[in-house]
């Protein structure tokens, strides 16, 4: 059977792709880069050609993972007009996302200090996100937060270390919901809002 040949970026997202669906399954761990050559029907040398390592390949599917997500939150807020619900779709859809992948997310105790890096970028991409809509709250009157800047950051390295702390595989949607009521009401206290619409749809998971 003939070899087929890819482009160098296209192959490298297949393997990218590939080691995530692994990880997701089998555990970092578990799962070796001869068991993504092999899934890929390619000779392990292959990988090595973009990754030095299996860590490199764990980093790397981290960030095509946090990207996959940040488009899906940037997607949730397309329909909505004011900004509570711009809000809430954000914040329900980074919710939503990790219990749809609870797998992969659960795999990030395996690598702590990939975990801690990818984790602190996700938090920054929810920043940049939410940023703009708490200022728009609160030049609306709809948020007092005096600092918006600083508040969001607090509040997304929050929810985002919150949820992702001892992620387990299994009942993953139980243990995110578990955290819902506190979400709303540090949500509620520290964006200095009294709209009881906060956090509406959040356990609609």
């Amino acid at each position: 059977m003939a070899r087929i040949t890819k482009p160098p970026e296209e192959r490298k997202q297949e393997i990218i792709e590939t080691a995530l669906e692994l990880f997701s399954e089998k555990g970092y761990e578990n799962t070796t880069i001869q068991d993504i050559a092999e899934k890929m029907n390619v000779a392990q040398g292959l990988c090595y050609r973009y990754f030095k390592s299996k860590q490199e390949i764990f980093a790397a599917s981290s960030d095509f993972y946090a990207q996959k997500a940040v488009e899906q939150m940037m997607a949730s807020i397309q329909k909505e007009d004011s900004v509570i619900q711009k809000f809430n779709a954000i914040i329900k859809s980074l919710l939503t996302y990790a219990v749809k992948h609870s797998e992969f997310e659960s795999t990030y105790k395996d690598e702590p200090e990939i975990s801690a890096e990818r984790v602190a970028r996700m938090a920054v991409h929810i920043s940049d996100i939410i940023t703009p809509i708490v200022q728009q709250g609160k030049e609306q009157g709809v948020f007092g937060c005096e600092d918006v800047e600083n508040t969001v950051r607090l509040l997304s390295f929050g929810i985002i270390n919150l949820v992702h702390n001892d992620m387990p595989k299994d009942n993953t949607k139980a243990h995110i919901l578990s955290f819902v009521p506190t979400i709303k009401t540090v949500c509620k206290n520290i964006l200095q809002t009294e709209h009881s619409d906060i956090g509406t749809g959040w356990e609609q998971l």
